[in-house]
């Protein structure tokens, strides 16, 4: 098993010039947002191992990390018990509040539309290292089986790229909602499908 701070560098590395990263470090340096990527995704990863599960890429060059929806969104008191709560204090508030303002709204229209046994994939990503070799595929199909034997029987997930909507479509997803977040000015696509329907 891959320790927490070396998920946290695969998926810093992965999502290192993301649209809504850049938004959310404008104005800093390459260097400077991978390290504060790293101190978001170590958080991210220790509330992933409380309350969801955690799948690895075969070469350890993707993470992905899921919850389910009963405890997505996590809230305070369970973020209390993380470093995200720190997040503020170690990457600055308007990083801080950029990052939660553009991703509260698809979190709020999963919320609103998912149905009752959902569950949601919080991050997927795959270092440049490891990308084009199925990796991605690998992970969400693992983490879809993971949901089924939970009895959850939706999957959710969102996006800010066109590459990656792509990947999720061939994956048998189906785009709920395409809108620009008000915040950030970027597209976002929300995307479900049954964890029952085959890849």
């Amino acid at each position: 098993m891959a320790d927490d701070m070396a998920l946290a560098r695969v998926l810093a590395e992965a999502f290192l010039h993301y649209p809504s990263m850049d938004y959310s470090f404008e104005g800093e340096s390459e260097e400077s947002q991978l390290a504060k990527l790293v101190i978001v995704y170590k958080g991210l990863v220790e509330a992933t191992r409380l309350y969801g599960e955690i799948v690895t890429s075969p070469d350890r060059t993707g993470a992905l990390l899921w919850l389910p929806g009963k405890v997505f969104p996590l809230g305070l008191l369970r973020e209390m018990r993380t470093s995200l709560v720190s997040l503020p204090f170690r990457i600055g508030f308007r990083p801080t509040w950029r990052l939660t303002s553009h991703e509260d709204a698809s979190v709020d229209y999963i919320v609103e539309h998912g149905g009752p046994h959902i569950g949601v994939i919080w991050n997927v990503g795959v270092a440049p290292a490891g990308q084009r070799r199925g990796n991605c595929r690998f992970m969400i199909e693992t983490a879809i089986n993971q949901m089924r034997a939970a009895g959850l029987t939706e999957v959710w997930l969102s996006t800010d790229t066109e590459t990656n909507l792509i990947i999720y479509t061939k994956l048998g997803f189906q785009v709920m909602t395409d809108r620009m977040i008000s915040c950030s000015g970027l597209r976002n696509w929300v995307l479900s499908k049954s964890t029952a329907s085959s890849t």
